[in-house]
């Protein structure tokens, strides 16, 4: 009886005001996802911090942006500031009337003066909230405040995060960038005897012909990475330097590589598959690095009308696209070392073959690096030609 009378208490207490609490849920209608943040340094010489949200416009037509009325964009930003990045995030609540929620934070943007201070200042909260997700992307942006750009892109009529997302998923067409996310940036500035990178975008100017009238059009690039030293960053990497950087690190999907045949013209190779191996070795008690690179390509445009489908001018190919990925390389490896940069961080793949030398070496790693006898080889071969064997107006089909 005891327990009946317990139980029915219980009930009583659980269902009594059911429509008062809510046990921490929010209705929908009553939150504000934010799926792009950038960050800043305030540009009036003080400490404080800028935040700023980018937000969905359900009904563009009649919505508005940044308290503007007739805005036709599909993009709210919500601008704040503070001493640090919680106390801005924090703020804007006093200029929505919707819960502003971070959980569905894509895209973290942060303004190069920030990245050319100590950026982790900026980037702790991230890693630290609970609402924040670890697989966030991060970016750098080249040359522009994060505020700047998120409203020059916000301008457009497409969403900014369906921007950020399109452009990014585009990155292996070139292999000039990658994803980072803030898990990655944490373990990278986490680790000593590396110096850590960060993908980076930046707004571009050209000129675009619509119904024959010329216009000039901001538009937002991939530009390589950003490299950093300590906390701060220390310049960029671009074009064939970034896919030198990213054939070392195995992250090459595909791209195009520009021979030439015994007549002189041009010939596209594109890169089908690769792979990569960073291999120590010790000899006569000295370090030494070895980079593998294997790769694969298919015969995809020819300039000229010479049939090159030949084994011997395919082993000429062959040797000239050797050359160019082991002159990417090199690049990045001679920029490396100059600064005394282990972005790959080969160091790494020295602790995980030989731990115990690496315990010994880790402390003079920095003066070691620059000094690093690194060799590069490179074995590739050409695949296919796709649907046509022969150059078009090389009189093929026709009696020789």
């Amino acid at each position: 009886m005891k327990k009946l009378i317990v139980l029915i208490f219980i009930s009583l207490f659980l269902t009594a005001g059911c429509t008062k609490y809510s046990f921490g849920r929010t209705e929908i209608n009553k939150i504000l996802f934010v799926n792009a943040v950038g960050i800043d340094k305030a540009e009036d010489g003080s400490e404080d911090i800028i935040v700023s949200s980018a937000t969905k416009n359900i009904n563009p037509a009649s919505g508005s942006r940044e308290g503007s009325s007739g805005s036709k964009t599909k993009t709210n930003i919500l601008t704040s500031r503070g001493a640090t990045t919680a106390e801005a995030i924090r703020d804007l609540s006093a200029y929505s009337d919707k819960r502003v929620f971070y959980g569905h934070a894509e895209y973290i943007l942060i303004g190069e003066e920030a990245a050319k201070d100590e950026i982790l200042k900026y980037m702790d909260f991230f890693a630290r909230d609970h609402e924040i997700r670890l697989n966030s992307k991060v970016l750098i942006v080249k040359g522009y405040t994060a505020l700047n750009t998120l409203r020059k892109i916000g301008d457009e009529d497409v969403f900014v995060g369906d921007l950020l997302e399109s452009l990014l998923s585009n990155k292996d067409k070139l292999s000039i960038s990658d994803e980072i996310h803030i898990v990655d940036t944490m373990n990278m500035f986490d680790y000593p005897y590396m110096s850590p990178y960060i993908p980076c975008i930046e707004i571009v100017s050209g000129n675009y012909e619509d119904s024959g009238e010329q216009s000039n059009i901001d538009r937002l690039k991939l530009s390589g990475f950003a490299l950093f030293k300590g906390e701060k960053l220390f310049g960029y990497i671009t074009d064939r330097m970034a896919r030198g950087f990213n054939w070392v690190r195995g992250k090459i999907r595909s791209g195009i590589i520009i021979v030439k045949e015994p007549g002189g013209q041009s010939v596209s190779l594109e890169i089908i598959e690769s792979k990569t191996k960073i291999i120590p070795k010790l000899t006569d008690g000295k370090l030494n690095i070895a980079i593998n690179i294997k790769l694969s390509s298919n015969v995809m445009d020819i300039k000229g009308t010479k049939n090159i489908f030949k084994k011997d001018i395919l082993n000429f190919l062959e040797k000239q696209q050797e050359e160019e990925v082991k002159k990417e390389v090199q690049d990045i490896l001679s920029f490396a070392k100059e600064n005394n940069m282990d972005i790959f961080p080969i160091s790494y793949e020295v602790y995980r073959k030989y731990p115990v030398l690496w315990e010994s070496i880790k402390n003079d790693w920095n003066k070691i690096f620059p000094d690093l006898k690194i060799s590069v080889n490179i074995d590739s071969v050409i695949n296919r030609t796709y649907d046509i064997e022969e150059p078009i107006r090389s009189g093929y089909g026709v009696e020789k």
